[in-house]
């Protein structure tokens, strides 16, 4: 999809797709940018954009059961993808509670 508008200069000292998503995601009144990068996520954020990161919207996903968050993680190591092991643990580690809660339930 193509910006209808240039775009926003102030934006100039982020990476190309970060400048491009945060207006793409403005122009189309997007309800959700997922969005890994700092500096990117504080202005979307200031731009009155709601955000996500990739390991929040896993952790959804897992939530819902659409996909195995442990599967998911190995698969992240495997790319160039970086964030701190301790919170990938506890996350891993909330989600063993909440299968264990899903469980008991049924």
């Amino acid at each position: 999809m193509s910006l209808k508008q240039p775009v926003d200069s102030a934006l100039a000292h982020l990476d190309a797709g970060e400048r491009e998503a945060i207006s793409l995601a403005s122009e189309l009144q997007a309800i959700l940018l997922l969005m890994d990068e700092r500096d990117g996520v504080t202005i979307a954020r200031h731009r009155g954009l709601k955000v996500v990161g990739t390991l929040a919207a896993l952790d959804l996903a897992a939530a819902h059961g659409l996909v195995d968050l442990q599967t998911m993680f190995e698969r992240l190591h495997a790319t160039t993808f970086r964030s701190p092991v301790r919170l990938m643990v506890s996350m891993l580690e909330q989600d063993a509670e909440r299968k264990k809660r899903q469980e008991g339930r049924q």
